[in-house]
């Protein structure tokens, strides 16, 4: 599935299209950090993922390399980096690099909040469509400029 900026880039120089979209993402997530709790403002964001990832079906999946292929082909499509899949005995981690940045570099923290709900939804999502039990969860974390999403017990 290819994604196209909107509206598009008015010139091929020009990266105004792109960055309105991005702008108006990063105000959001700006207002939504300043205006509700840390706990609603996940929960918000993570909702987001789940929708993220419904356009994205995996369900069908059922080996480690062809998911990792599967996600990594979607993220590019996004502009959104990619991921390493590491499979372990409790849990499976995701390590998903290149993110992208916020286009308002004092809005970082707000910018990095959604990233962390919206991937957290989505892995959570994905996870519960290929089997995963009720009792494991599903947790991201920032390791420098990594995002770590953690599904297991």
């Amino acid at each position: 599935m290819k994604f196209q900026s909107f509206p598009p880039p008015r010139h091929d120089t020009d990266v105004s299209g792109i960055g309105g979209v991005a702008l108006l993402a990063t105000l959001t997530a700006a207002e939504i950090g300043e205006r509700a709790p840390p706990a609603q403002a996940r929960a918000f964001f993570s909702s987001v993922g789940r929708r993220v990832a419904a356009l994205v079906p995996l369900d069908d999946v059922s080996d480690v390399g062809v998911l990792e292929t599967r996600i990594n082909a979607y993220w590019r499509d996004l502009d959104w980096g990619q991921i390493e899949l590491v499979v372990g005995e409790d849990a499976i981690v995701v390590r998903h690099a290149r993110l992208p940045e916020p286009v308002v570099p004092d809005l970082r923290h707000a910018w990095q909040a959604m990233l962390l709900g919206i991937l957290e939804g989505a892995y959570d999502a994905w996870f519960r469509a290929l089997g995963s039990g009720a009792a494991l969860t599903t947790k991201a974390l920032w390791k420098d400029d990594i995002m770590e999403v953690r599904h297991g017990r």
